[in-house]
């Protein structure tokens, strides 16, 4: 039997590859849930995006929510960490995901959203209920798995099939 080394380019041309997403849980003084109604989307969405090189994801989700609605938050703990299988289809852009969401707290009454015209047509906020039947079923279930973390302080980590939103 002989050994085979690869090269350092061989060896990192073959490691996994994924997209990285990051959002952001923010709720009313109510408990009703921020969604943002994407120009590009169907569905709603929590505040954030991708990950931009050089960042971390609690900065990727700090500047998302800040470019979309222009809301800047404290600290932000990390709630849920969901991985997302490739989505079918997308041949050699097909690649994993993982979205980190982090807990944004509570937006004060009053305070002012200045939406991303460029990319947002809509905002609003919404009981735990109605947001889950907005959202994709599987960022629905972040939603819940990500209020309960809120609650215990104990961050959930998901396996989706492979979607966008």
């Amino acid at each position: 039997m002989t050994d085979t080394w690869l090269s350092e380019h061989d060896w990192l041309a073959g490691l996994l590859r994924a997209y990285v997403g990051c959002s952001v849980l923010l709720t009313g003084e109510d408990g009703d849930v921020l969604l943002l109604k994407a120009s590009y989307r169907a569905q709603w969405q929590f505040p954030g995006g991708g990950m931009d090189p050089g960042e971390g994801p609690a900065e990727c989700a700090a500047r998302e929510l800040r470019e979309e609605t222009g809301l800047v938050v404290g600290e932000l703990r990390l709630l849920v960490v969901e991985w997302r299988d490739p989505i079918p289809g997308q041949g050699e852009h097909a690649h994993p995901a993982v979205q980190f969401m982090f807990d944004g707290g509570t937006v004060p009454a009053g305070a002012t959203i200045r939406v991303q015209a460029e990319e947002i047509a809509e905002y609003g906020y919404f009981t735990p209920a109605r947001a889950a039947a907005l959202l994709h079923p599987c960022a629905a279930r972040r939603l819940t798995r990500a209020l309960a973390a809120r609650r215990t302080g104990a961050t959930a980590l998901l396996h989706s099939t492979g979607y966008v939103g």
